[in-house]
């Protein structure tokens, strides 16, 4: 066999080695996913967070929730679409329900109140009300003009809702509007650190944005309550329904 042969027999059954590993097709292995609550899994009071970004939910699949929070607005003109069906959906299934604004850095803070609270008005609500506070998504604006706004919009919230507010934010956010100025609220944190709650003594906590529920088109926020089931009805008997009234 001459060397020219026997390179182009080589050569061949190289490129066919190649073919068959690279490109064959081969039957994908069945992976269970694993559980989407295993970070949090020591406490049993679970929530979740939904808004636009969410698309289709199967409300149905969703009846054993213990509470659940919605997105109503976001700076002086924004309002999410599906927070009026969301709301029915499970006010019909006695879920216990808070609404959240998004709160801009750059808009002036009493406007923005009072375009959430508009939005709200006649609604009966379980949960406080939530003022979402983070970084991302808002312009960089000095530090002592955002605290000077959220003092504005915290203002007007009391004037018409009996429960203190609850602040949602994350690690940043707490340390650099929160800690100093409203450390005394109720706190909803958002981290993947299962350290930073208990250190900061968060409520409510955030513990996985990225869950695949089936009963949800898009990826999920997953939250827990950080206490006992007993403390969970204490908190709910503390916290009575109550309606928005603008009046």
């Amino acid at each position: 066999m001459t060397k020219t042969v026997y390179a182009l027999l080589l050569l061949f059954v190289g490129l066919l080695a190649f073919l068959v590993y690279f490109r064959w097709p081969t039957k994908k292995k069945h992976v269970k996913p694993g559980d989407p609550w295993e970070l949090a899994k020591s406490y049993e009071v679970r929530g979740l967070d939904l808004s636009h970004w969410n698309v289709r939910v199967l409300y149905d699949d969703l009846d054993t929730l213990d509470f659940v929070f919605l997105k109503v607005s976001e700076g002086d003109d924004r309002v999410d679409d599906t927070f009026e069906q969301h709301y029915e959906a499970f006010r019909e299934r006695d879920i216990p329900v808070g609404a959240y604004h998004f709160f801009r850095f750059d808009v002036d803070g009493k406007e923005q109140a009072q375009h959430f609270l508009k939005h709200l008005d006649g609604r009966r609500l379980q949960l406080p009300l939530v003022i979402d506070v983070e970084q991302h998504g808002n312009r960089a604006i000095p530090h002592e003009k955002v605290k000077k706004r959220l003092h504005a919009f915290m203002k007007e919230l009391k004037r018409h809702t009996k429960h203190q507010p609850i602040f949602y934010t994350n690690g940043d956010g707490y340390r650099d509007f929160i800690e100093d100025e409203f450390g005394n609220h109720t706190l909803w944190l958002s981290s993947t650190n299962t350290w930073r709650p208990t250190m900061m003594d968060c409520t409510f906590w955030q513990f996985n944005i990225d869950a695949d529920l089936m009963a949800i088109t898009h990826r999920a926020d997953l939250n827990v309550f950080r206490g006992s089931r007993e403390e969970w009805e204490e908190y709910l008997e503390e916290h009575k329904p109550y309606v928005i009234s603008m009046n």
